[in-house]
């Protein structure tokens, strides 16, 4: 070692000679001998005092030197520039003084790239302690110049290690390689088309969540999940076909029946848009998810699919009214209120739909349809479908008990004594106990199919709230950073996304809470469409072949009791 300094200096003055360009430093200039730095450093470096190559090359290895090489280069190379400016300062002589030497330190621009190429890759990596603190001093450099350190330089007085290779200087200009199932990021290196899905010029085509499971996995489930709403669109639809048609369907209690099915054939109509083109209402480009701002079809979806759910949950709700009324206090009271019950329905739903689409929150999260963002689908879509549906399955358990407790009553009596021998109280709660039973075994279908439509909405709002948080990309962001980097090492997809699994939402889960949704067409023409109504499509067809053929209609006595 050749020994820079013929005295001992002061700590005072030892900082501002390290800080100066035409002062001398203690300590001594050595060649560089290393391994770690050997692309970086073809310099003469400068050592604190009791320090050697071999020990600032074990610093190096801890701090994670070795993994660098394993990065993008995106990273790798501003990282291992910062490392080895920052481990070994520059030693130059100054020209025409003789024994006078400059060192230089580490630069913050250096740093300050570091950070924000690498920061994210070495906290996966869980290197966290080799992340650049750029407003702090360099790192030990408090050991040789107490008590403040040493801090990282200005452009022109520094360090600035570049690859000996050259690739240092021309990153930006690097074009990215990009392996299946990657695409180039479109904005690279200017920017990213999307961080949360885009990494060093390559990004997870849209829709990135296909691809973060087995392969074909989502895909297939879909696929699935769509022929089933495609199947409930057609049901639902015959079934407002049939209850608009058929005479004596468009009165009260079955008109109610007609505007939840009208609610639920726009609810599982919507499936049209993705069976004609899945990815044009999923993505907005090649890598970016749709938006109601940067793409009208998936705008147009969300809102019908909004505007349906929430019509849904309210004819729901009338119907469940109306049970309770009649049932427990023989009441008719909706039967001439339907003016109101259309502006509280149907205006309530344009309401949230106005304010969905208002607020710009209808976008693509998951599933192959628009909806509102998971980060205000709770206040602006399920809460104000809570507020009703949940209240209306309270006043259902309140019949059901009234029903119980009706039926063990008239279980207890015998039905054969004559109401002559019974006094008027007894006599009218028998007739109470005739009138629940029979309002049972006429409006049982209506009471199943409330509680379909409540548990369905109560398991896919479950779902969305405690599982699908999980996929939200801000949530995910570390675990996709692996991820992504598992599948630029070559190892297989099917691999990398069992790695993944245990942080994401279950996938059988997601189907499943897709499907029961999806079925909700099939499931109230499953209990609706009765023997009764195909009977009563018969005489209607039959009546418009009189009429085709010129016949005079013939009047048929039909029964007048009316049963939903």
């Amino acid at each position: 070692m050749v020994n820079l300094f013929t005295k001992v200096a002061t700590v005072a003055t030892l900082a501002l000679g390290l800080l100066s360009s035409s002062t001398d430093a203690l300590g001594s200039s050595v060649p560089y001998t290393g391994q770690v730095c050997k692309d970086y450093v073809d310099y003469p470096v400068w050592l604190p005092p009791n320090v050697t190559v071999a020990t600032v090359e074990a610093k190096l290895i801890a701090m994670g030197a070795e993994k660098a090489s394993q990065m993008p280069y995106q990273c790798q190379y501003p990282l291992m520039e910062y490392m080895c400016s920052t481990a070994y300062p520059k030693v130059e002589a100054i020209e025409n003084v003789p024994n006078q030497f400059n060192v230089r330190f580490a630069c913050q621009s250096t740093c300050i790239k570091t950070v924000q190429e690498c920061s994210m890759l070495l906290s996966v990596f869980n290197l966290e302690s080799a992340i650049p603190k750029c407003d702090a001093p360099i790192p030990e450099s408090t050991l040789y110049a107490p008590p403040s350190g040493i801090m990282y330089q200005p452009d022109g007085s520094c360090n600035a290690v570049k690859s000996l290779g050259g690739l240092g200087t021309s990153l930006s200009n690097m074009t990215a390689e990009c392996d299946a199932p990657f695409v180039k990021d479109p904005l690279y290196p200017a920017g990213t088309a999307n961080p949360s899905y885009c990494m060093y010029g390559c990004c997870l085509p849209c829709p990135a969540q296909y691809h973060l499971y087995r392969e074909d996995a989502l895909h297939t489930g879909f696929t699935i999940t769509n022929y089933m709403r495609a199947v409930s669109m057609v049901l639902s639809f015959l079934l407002v076909l049939t209850y608009l048609v058929l005479d004596d369907k468009r009165s009260h209690p079955s008109a109610l029946i007609l505007f939840f099915a009208i609610g639920v054939f726009l609810f599982s109509a919507v499936i049209i848009f993705p069976l004609i083109d899945t990815k044009a209402i999923q993505c907005a480009d090649l890598v970016t998810p749709s938006t109601q701002r940067n793409n009208l079809k998936c705008a147009i979806q969300g809102a019908i699919l909004v505007f349906a759910s929430v019509a849904t949950c309210a004819w729901c709700t009338a119907l469940i009214l109306n049970l309770h009324l009649h049932t427990v206090w023989n009441s008719a009271w909706f039967s001439n209120k339907y003016g109101l019950l259309h502006v509280i329905c149907w205006g309530y739903a344009c309401t949230i739909t106005g304010v969905a689409l208002g607020t710009g929150h209808i976008q693509w999260d998951f599933a192959t349809l628009c909806l509102v963002s998971q980060d205000k689908a709770s206040e602006i879509f399920f809460y104000p479908m809570a507020a009703m549906i949940f209240p209306a399955f309270l006043v259902h358990i309140a019949t059901f008990f009234h029903i119980a407790r009706i039926s063990t009553m008239a279980g207890a009596d015998s039905e054969t004594m004559s109401r002559s021998t019974l006094s008027a109280g007894a006599a009218a709660a028998i007739s109470h106990r005739r009138h629940v039973m029979m309002a049972i075994r006429i409006q049982w279908r209506a009471a199943l199919m409330a509680v379909c439509a409540i548990v369905s909405v109560t398991f896919y709002w479950l779902f969305y709230f405690i599982q699908l948080r999980k996929i939200n990309p801000v949530i995910l962001s570390k675990n996709i950073v692996i991820f992504v980097f598992c599948l630029k090492n070559g190892t297989p997809h099917n691999e990398c996304a069992d790695n993944l699994a245990p942080f994401l939402p279950p996938y059988g889960l997601m189907i499943a809470a897709e499907f029961v949704v999806s079925s909700i067409g099939a499931v109230i023409f499953i209990v609706f469409f009765k023997t009764a109504l195909v009977r009563e499509w018969g005489e209607k067809l039959s009546s418009l072949g009189y009429l085709l053929s010129g016949k005079r209609m013939q009047k048929k006595e039909q029964d007048q009791f009316f049963v939903i």
